[in-house]
């Protein structure tokens, strides 16, 4: 899977702990968030559909439309995490171009997941 690691030396990152809930399914959503450290899993009702270690995103989906979250995001494992709004998401763009492609690398690694485990 895509990793990045722009976000490790970022003193932006807060500690989570296991249990914080960091977006809910159904929310509006306005930032993405990178995983540091730590492990989030992803859920939708009561099934697990993903667990993001460092160097993944998640929540990106709300910085390209304005959809309600597809997904609710639980800490797993302590660590830490950065926020990461539309404008931040801009900047990070303009200055380090290969940042775009690795987010849509990890959006079509999700999408091709997401359809086999559909056709199974």
């Amino acid at each position: 899977m895509t990793e990045i690691n722009i976000f490790k030396n970022s003193p932006d990152a807060v500690e989570v702990m296991p249990g914080d809930v960091i977006f809910r399914e159904g929310e509006a959503g306005d930032a993405m968030f990178a995983v540091v450290d730590g492990e989030v899993e992803l859920s939708r009702g009561d099934h697990a559909i993903d667990t993001i270690g460092a160097g993944g995103i998640l929540g990106e989906m709300a910085l390209v439309d304005t959809g309600p979250r597809s997904a609710t995001a639980t800490v797993k494992v302590a660590g830490r995490i950065v926020r990461v709004d539309q404008r931040n998401f801009v900047f990070l763009v303009h200055e380090h171009p290969t940042f775009a492609l690795q987010v849509m690398r990890i959006m079509a690694e999700r999408l091709r997941r997401a359809n086999t485990r559909a056709d199974h």
